[in-house]
């Protein structure tokens, strides 16, 4: 069965690090607490982790929930042998992993609605249609809110915080924080106004990012598809090889961050995975088409729903996506900043 990753997304060496135990230690601890005759204590499988698979076929990842985490936690703090609390420690890194939650639907929502990004005058703006998509409010809440701003003691000014750019209202990175700011204290909301706030910080160094990288040309974007395929050589996810015996599979590349609004990993090749022509077409059409924006997050969702049993392929998917992060927060430092 997939994995629920609204409840289980604690990766046991996260939890481990956060609790300051070495690996060996955590494994025995866990071992334990699986077997403990304490109802209260005992680590129950499906309630408080799951395994995620293996690893060379020996070693077995869990994933916790949160009670899992919290269970390991308060089990160590009633053992009194450690001078800080392991709690404390759990609801920094739950903290830690909600925030990066939001931050990562920011990138993305950012990166899904971008295509209106120039660069006047030292300044990025971007149209008030995506940057109301990019907050995820509504046409009038959006109104409302940059009137209030211009009732406020630090207005908007024009040409510097917004402009108006081809029949259209365009806000600069600084007319963005305004926004964040004013967003994050009016919206009754919790959960959004923490959104929100959020997008001032997280949204100007992607969209910096997006209006200084290069896009690769369609001769290094098949270049790079042909390296996968022969890299790769069957399809990554059945296994199946075209071979004179076999015609009838056809190998295709799949972008795992689509090619159109990711243009800027199109000609990675790890970005790019050879599948069989008919898993490509199942997939687009589970996922909503091919004109669909799509991650390699949903990638691995569609392989844990279709093919549940290839723990070892979803783990190499979940080794790609931490490989694309850590690729485009270096590109991402590498590029001179422009001036807000």
């Amino acid at each position: 069965m997939p994995i629920d990753r609204r409840v289980f997304y604690i990766e046991e060496g996260s939890l481990a690090e956060a609790l300051e135990l070495e690996q060996a230690e955590f494994d025995s601890l866990v071992n334990f607490l699986q077997i403990s005759e304490d109802d209260d204590a005992r680590l129950k499988d499906s309630l408080h982790f799951v395994v995620q698979g293996y690893v060379n076929k020996r070693e077995a990842i869990r994933i916790f929930s949160r009670e899992g985490a919290i269970s390991i936690a308060n089990y160590l703090d009633l053992q009194g042998e450690i001078t800080q609390s392991a709690l404390s420690k759990v609801i920094a890194l739950l903290e830690r992993y909600r925030m990066n939650k939001i931050d990562g639907e920011i990138r993305q929502t950012v990166y899904e609605n971008s295509s209106s990004l120039v660069l006047r005058r030292q300044r990025y703006w971007l149209s008030r249609e995506d940057v109301r998509r990019i907050f995820f409010t509504s046409t009038l809440r959006f109104h409302k809110a940059f009137q209030d701003i211009q009732r406020s003691d630090s207005p908007m000014r024009v040409n510097q915080d917004y402009e108006d750019l081809e029949n259209s209202t365009f806000f600069s990175l600084s007319g963005l924080e305004k926004l964040s700011i004013e967003l994050s204290l009016s919206l009754r909301s919790r959960q959004r106004r923490e959104y929100c706030a959020r997008v001032g910080e997280v949204a100007p160094p992607v969209l910096e990012f997006l209006s200084l990288v290069p896009s690769p040309s369609q001769e290094e974007i098949d270049r790079a598809m042909n390296f996968a395929k022969n890299r790769d050589q069957s399809c990554q996810i059945t296994g199946n090889v075209r071979s004179k015996s076999n015609r009838r599979i056809e190998l295709v590349g799949h972008h795992l961050y689509d090619r159109n609004t990711y243009r800027f990993l199109s000609a990675d090749p790890d970005n790019i995975l050879t599948i069989d022509k008919l898993v490509h077409e199942d997939f687009h059409q589970w996922h909503g088409g091919y004109n669909q924006t799509c991650t390699v997050h949903d990638f691995i969702e569609y392989v844990e729903w279709r093919y549940p049993q290839k723990h070892e392929v979803i783990l190499t998917l979940h080794n790609k996506q931490r490989i694309l992060m850590i690729k485009l927060s270096q590109i991402q430092r590498s590029l001179p900043k422009g001036e807000p």
